[in-house]
Order: structure tokens, then sequence, then C-alpha cells
């Protein structure tokens, strides 16, 4: 069951992407909507994190912080998903201590 979501999920997350470069190929010369298609990477990511922070502990809210300064600050995923999951996989550890 474990294994057959993982991969529907995947599969969900790639035909995203790809159905998004396909209509943004076909959107690109419309002016208006560039805005709207440059901030959906952002929209994305947070709604896969504001759901998993909503009941989680200081190490998460901190991560969630990081990811959105970073995010403001360097406009760059991958660098804001990189520090945010250094962030929740290594901070636990920081504030037990070991």
């Amino acid at each position: 069951m474990t294994m057959t979501t993982i991969i529907m999920m995947a599969g969900i997350v790639y035909l995203t992407r790809v159905s998004g470069y396909f209509i943004g190929l076909q959107f690109r010369h419309i002016g208006e909507l560039r805005p709207i298609l440059e901030a959906l990477p952002g929209c994305a990511m947070m709604a896969i994190l504001i759901p998993a922070v909503r009941q989680g502990d200081i190490v998460d809210f901190t991560s969630l912080a990081v990811v959105l300064g970073m995010m403001w600050k360097t406009n760059n995923v991958v660098v804001s998903s990189v520090l945010g999951m250094a962030i929740l996989l290594f901070g636990d550890n920081v504030i037990s201590g070991s």
C-alpha cells in the first residue's frame, strides 16, 4: 500500500510538471500570465509545507520560517528546499544536544 501511494504521488507530480511546462509554452506570449506562472513553484511548496507544519514542533516552524525567508531573499526554490530539509533532518539533534 505504501509503495503504491509513493508511485502514485510521483506520477501525479510528474504529470503536473509536464503539463505545466506544455501549458506554459502555449501561454508564454500572454504577458499578464507570466507572474502567475513564475509563482507556481512557490505555491506548490507552500501547499506541501503548511499542512505538514500545522501540527509540528519548533524545528518544523523554524524550517518553515527559513524556507520562507530564503524564498523571499533569493527566489531560489532549490536552495530554500535544501536548507529547509537540512533543518528538518538535523534540527532535532541540535535541540536535544546529541
